[in-house]
């Protein structure tokens, strides 16, 4: 994987998904999908120390934090929230199976280094109905979950996750 394959990827996914999940020519296995995760992981990590400030204090346990550990629980927080998009889906009727979810959930992670700049409080909004809509036209496009379902059924989700995110601030 190149990086112009990394940037063309990301941009058709934040974009233009529900092109991205409708064209059968970029579909991410399971070793591509947590590849792309891992960087997507790592360019976050960057972007957040920048962003905070954080990367010139946090010295080599930041460091090893961004490049060892986030891309790991990234990478097994992309096969859980595989799991929830198949069952989702399969709830609704969709046809796609466990790699389709996946495919879906590793390309949500193209918003992980736009989640960063967009992590102070109010714009965590925007991040999170971003991430509703990509997943979304993944359910719909690649699971051919009826549009209705699919957006009521991950917008009750990502409420939910919006919610969890609330509290823990």
């Amino acid at each position: 994987m190149n990086i112009r394959t990394i940037i063309d990827r990301s941009v058709a996914i934040l974009v233009q998904p529900h092109y991205y999940f409708s064209s059968d020519e970029d579909v991410m296995d399971f070793g591509d999908g947590a590849v792309y995760a891992a960087l997507m992981a790592v360019l976050g990590g960057l972007i957040a120390a920048v962003v905070t400030g954080t990367g010139e204090t946090a010295g080599l346990t930041g460091l090893v934090m961004i490049i060892a550990i986030t891309p790991v629980i990234t990478v097994l927080s992309v096969f859980i929230m595989a799991g929830i998009i198949f069952l989702l889906c399969q709830r609704l009727g969709g046809r796609g199976d466990y790699s389709d979810s996946f495919h879906v959930a590793a390309s949500a992670t193209a918003l992980i280094p736009i989640s960063q700049l967009l992590a102070p409080f109010p714009l965590l909004i925007i991040s999170m109905a971003w991430g509703w809509w990509i997943v979304s036209r993944g359910a719909i496009h690649i699971h051919k979950v009826q549009p209705g379902k699919a957006e009521a059924a991950f917008a009750a989700l990502y409420a939910g996750l919006t919610l969890i995110a609330v509290i823990w601030n």
